[in-house]
């Protein structure tokens, strides 16, 4: 059992992992084998930066702990430098600026899907570590970084980044999780909601139209890229044995990264309802 953790001792570059509750937490979760569904940074004065809809905002911690009808846990973990130092004020400082400067940036709600999709591809079908180290770095290269768009643990792993305190991040071990019990039809009010519809219009959203031969244009690009990629991966794997990702694709980073993370270790749980 995770043992509680004095909100007081928090200090800024702390990282939050939060499982909410709902159909879309649950999924999050799910796909990104972890038992997190939401990801923060800790700054100054007793707030935390998090991406959010419609944008990324400043929230105060005694708020979120009010707010154990929306969310099961809170852990916090600490930032360490790769020797293990604990970070100094001064860097504390800096990553405080850097998660503020974050602050309004669109959330966009639809890279959830894009997300699942890589978690599926890293965390879920292939059992072999090599192969999973691969396909990382495949997507890695794949996927183009927009800092104009970011999801919460993109956000957090970007604001530690610009501040210089990337943590290194590793190979996790694969959880075999459930699937959870979803409730569909909440499910879809949740992503009906967060589009500004109403559940009566979900009739009226149909598949999208789109041109087959633009769709195999882009599919062509991606197995070439793929390819090139692969094959140079491959050369090195033997000799590089699957280092840890120093320098990640933010797009890429999911709870789990930061959860498993030699540099980030594990404080406490937040007690909520106070």
């Amino acid at each position: 059992m995770t043992p509680f953790i004095d909100p007081a001792q928090l200090r800024p570059g702390d990282v939050l992992l939060m499982k909410g509750i709902g159909a879309v937490s649950d999924l999050i979760a799910w796909f990104g084998d972890s038992s997190y569904s939401h990801a923060a940074l800790m700054v100054d004065g007793g707030a935390f930066v998090e991406a959010a809809l419609p944008v990324s905002r400043r929230v105060m911690l005694v708020d979120r702990l009010k707010q154990s009808d929306h969310y099961d846990f809170i852990d916090v973990y600490r930032p360490t430098q790769s020797s293990g130092r604990p970070l100094q004020d001064a860097e504390r400082a800096t990553i405080t600026d850097a998660a503020t400067a974050l602050l309004g940036v669109d959330y966009p709600l639809d890279a959830l899907l894009q997300m699942a999709v890589f978690a599926g591809l890293r965390n879920r079908i292939p059992a072999d570590k090599g192969l999973r180290w691969l396909l990382r770095e495949i997507l890695d290269h794949l996927v183009k970084q927009d800092p104009k768009h970011m999801v919460c643990s993109e956000l957090v792993y970007s604001a530690l980044r610009n501040a210089s305190q990337a943590p290194a991040l590793i190979i996790s071990a694969q959880l075999d999780l459930p699937v959870p019990k979803i409730n569909v039809t909440e499910l879809i009010k949740e992503w009906l909601q967060a589009h500004g519809k109403s559940l009566a219009s979900a009739a009226a959203i149909g598949p999208h139209e789109a041109a087959e031969n633009e769709l195999a244009e882009r599919f062509a690009q991606l197995r070439a890229q793929r390819a090139g990629l692969a094959k140079q991966a491959a050369l090195a794997l033997p000799a590089l044995g699957m280092p840890p990702v120093l320098d990640a694709n933010p797009k890429n980073v999911l709870p789990v990264d930061l959860e498993t993370s030699p540099q980030l270790r594990l404080m406490g749980r937040l007690p909520l309802g106070q």
